[in-house]
């Protein structure tokens, strides 16, 4: 279906095709099973046989990513935590709030600055980022350094391989198995961490009960 897609993709006008960029990078966010990086590697892949504008393409890709980072942010701030752990969304579960909350009070800012490079995790960053209430001035900086970034990276692999333009998605696909691996061992260190500490305190505070016991008694 994607081969599909992209070959229909190649015959329409060029307006057409940068339209059509720029609401993909923003549904991507929105939608997470879209294929945003997929599209945007092939429009980069059209750059280089000279049907497309490098500097538009770049440009339009970029605003869309800033427009579907800002959209959910401003959503996460109209909602709130409660509506989402409430309605628990397949895209948006509890499970994944609640992961993502974990990581910004160990990370904050820094994560927002990586939210493109964490393919599965950008919609959930730019959620939490609205429902913890982030500065908008600091978080719109973060998010753009990140987005002009991953970009560049990404049209740049997709214009010099040029019809191997298939190799930038193998790359993608194990950068991102790779991430995903490192974020669950990270989550699941943390969480035991925490345990560990709360048993630790648990375990002072009982130590303290039975000395107070012992000098009553």
């Amino acid at each position: 279906m994607l081969e599909q897609a992209i070959a229909t993709l190649n015959n329409l006008p060029n307006e057409t095709i940068y339209l059509f960029l720029f609401l993909v990078v923003i549904l991507e966010y929105l939608f997470p099973p879209i294929p945003g990086d997929t599209i945007m590697v092939f429009g980069a892949y059209l750059v280089g046989t000279g049907k497309l504008d490098l500097v538009t393409l770049y440009i339009l890709t970029t605003l869309g990513s800033m427009g579907g980072f800002l959209i959910l942010f401003w959503v996460g701030k109209y909602y709130g935590r409660a509506f989402f752990l409430k309605k628990n969304y397949r895209f948006f579960s509890r499970e994944m709030v609640m992961r993502t909350e974990e990581w910004f009070q160990r990370y904050g800012i820094s994560l927002i600055a990586a939210n493109r490079f964490l393919a599965g995790g950008r919609s959930a960053i730019s959620l939490i980022a609205g429902i913890s209430n982030m500065k908008l001035s600091t978080i719109t900086l973060a998010a753009l350094c990140s987005s002009m970034v991953w970009n560049v990276i990404l049209i740049s692999a997709g214009y010099f391989l040029g019809k191997n333009w298939h190799l930038v998605l193998t790359i993608i696909k194990r950068y991102n198995q790779c991430i995903t691996v490192i974020l669950i061992v990270s989550f699941l260190f943390f969480l035991w961490k925490r345990k560990k500490r709360k048993a630790l305190c648990e375990s002072k505070l009982v130590g303290r009960e039975t000395t107070n016991n012992r000098k009553a008694g």
